[in-house]
């Protein structure tokens, strides 16, 4: 098998970005089609596009200068260089793999998007100076998040350099599930969802009034020069994916050396973690609606507050004490995500105003938390009859409840519009503080076991138990509070089976009882309030108490 040289692998990471970026927004685009039962464009019609385009005539504004001419060609160029910073193929470092860190490819990206809103500026049309206005206003926070996910990855590395980021994740799994690096996931995949330009922040798919975002910037643009910023965008798309899945994810698979046989595998993985990225942002695309314009710096936020919440999580988390071992476990890992996975679904029903999101939010908390306990029993940690707490916590709460209480809010036409006392990023603000209030506490804590503890998981499923608390606080809506109340239980669940898996059935059960009971007084309230013909909300009571 030959072996390649350093600068051929190095070329062939550009050549292979710029070959597959628009395969991969041909593949998205096809999904959509067919999750929205539609024929769709072909896979290949991406580079159909780019061609016809490159054989068009370039036509030019009246105001257009020579920078809205180079602007197509200089920001093609940004995005083509930041694969020469990033494992793309190898997981060691190229020649000029460590001429840059994250950092100075992030300032690379934001450099060529820079160029291309400065060219719809400088093109004199109101729409595409529009398109750049939003996206400079909207995406002022995109930067603060990429710093503090930085930070965490110095943090935890003590560089920024990506080589040495993926080859701590190889080293030590245990990093990929601590609640810090999770929670940095989720702020960076949040970020390529806006970067994108992807619901619910815009929608390629949608009319030019309802994309004037991102699509309205290159509106003046025609011929070579559109071809050069489509083609672009497709590029800046896998460079994201490149790096969410190759340094924060799964950066395995990549070539420990330059034999032939390991880079085309590699180039074959890389493909399949885009189409793999690719179709969870079809998911997202076909499952929630498009944000009012005035709801967007809120997204944002959240990604900018999960990002902040993963430093604090990082200097407060607790070790795995009991054996005075620091590895974590097959089942300290499932518990870490499960905790994650909770606390983040409260978090959306914190955000979420629609009763009927939260009860879908709450309907997957609750299988997650059933899949801990299975886990927990298959595990050797609990008896069997864990087995039968996961299968009656699918049965009570997450099928039986939610559909219960569609059924009766549907029944009565209670308005699914959730008041808030305050706004989203406010409760959003506080339900960070919460969680890091929750792990600063927490952090001091000694508990002594046999077998290590995932004492990760113990904070966050504390924070969980706050933030439930919070939402029952801020939406005065009975529906909300008692799927409030109802998370609450998700998150202690979640802390018992982290401190005490071999808790005796029996109280499990009453527990089970007490949300029972909890269900059932909320439907009598609802009869009483329908009745009223009145609102379904929990401060109607006090009025009609007073």
């Amino acid at each position: 098998m030959p072996v390649l040289p350093d600068w051929v692998v190095q070329v062939l990471q550009v050549v292979t970005t710029l070959a597959l970026a628009p395969l991969i927004s041909g593949v998205i685009a096809r999904a959509e089609a067919v999750v929205q039962q539609r024929r769709g464009p072909r896979l290949l019609q991406p580079y159909y596009d780019i061609a016809k385009l490159l054989h068009k005539e370039t036509v030019l504004p009246g105001p257009a200068g020579p920078l809205f001419r180079a602007a197509p060609y200089l920001s093609f160029a940004g995005y083509a260089a930041v694969p020469l910073l990033i494992p793309v193929l190898t997981s060691y470092g190229l020649p000029l793999g460590y001429m840059g860190d994250i950092l100075g490819g992030g300032l690379i990206l934001g450099g060529a998007g820079f160029m291309i809103s400065i060219a719809a500026i400088d093109s004199g049309s109101p729409y595409a100076q529009l398109g750049s206005s939003r996206l400079r206003t909207f995406g002022a926070l995109n930067e603060p998040t990429v710093i503090f996910v930085i930070f965490v990855v110095a943090l935890t590395t003590h560089t920024d350099l990506p080589y040495v980021m993926g080859a701590t994740l190889r080293a030590s799994s245990v990093e990929v599930v601590r609640p810090s690096h999770l929670l940095i996931i989720a702020a960076f995949f949040m970020l390529i969802l806006n970067e994108t330009g992807r619901i619910p922040i815009g929608s390629h798919g949608g009319t030019l009034e309802f994309g004037q975002i991102d699509e309205g910037r290159v509106v003046e643009h025609s011929g070579p020069g559109l071809a050069f910023l489509r083609w672009g965008s497709s590029v800046k798309q896998l460079v994201l994916y490149t790096i969410f899945a190759n340094v924060l994810v799964a950066p395995w698979g990549l070539a420990a050396n330059g034999r032939l046989g390991g880079v085309v595998v590699a180039i074959a993985l890389l493909a399949g973690k885009a189409i793999a990225i690719g179709l969870v942002v079809v998911v997202i695309e076909s499952s929630f609606a498009k944000l009012r314009l005035y709801k967007l710096p809120e997204f944002t936020v959240v990604s900018f507050m999960l990002a902040v919440l993963a430093v604090v999580i990082f200097l407060f988390q607790p070790g795995s004490l009991g054996s005075g071992s620091p590895r974590l476990t097959v089942f300290g890992a499932f518990a870490t995500v499960t905790a994650v996975l909770v606390l983040l679904l409260e978090l959306g029903m914190l955000r979420s105003p629609d009763v009927w999101e939260q009860l879908g939010l709450y309907s997957l908390g609750s299988v997650a938390v059933a899949a801990l306990a299975i886990a927990t029993a298959a595990s050797g940690r609990g008896g069997g009859s864990l087995y039968a707490l996961g299968a009656a916590t699918i049965a009570l709460k997450a099928l039986l409840f939610p559909v219960g209480l569609r059924f009766l809010l549907r029944r009565f036409e209670v308005d699914p519009a959730i008041p808030a006392t305050i706004g989203v990023p406010s409760a959003q603000l506080i339900a960070i503080t919460l969680t890091a209030f929750a792990f600063v506490v927490m952090h001091p804590l000694q508990i002594g076991a046999v077998a290590p503890l995932p004492l990760s998981a113990l904070p966050l499923a504390i924070g969980g138990v706050l933030v439930a608390l919070e939402l029952m606080v801020l939406r005065p809506h009975a529906p909300s509070q008692l799927l409030g109340f109802l998370a609450l239980e998700n998150a202690a669940s979640v802390a018992s089976l982290v401190l005490a898996p071999g808790l005796p059935i029996i109280l499990v059960l009453l527990l089970l009882f007490d949300l029972l009971i909890g269900v059932i007084v909320f439907v009598v309230l609802v009869q009483y309030l329908a009745t009223e013909r009145t609102a379904v909300r929990t401060d109607i009571l006090d009025r009609l108490t007073g």
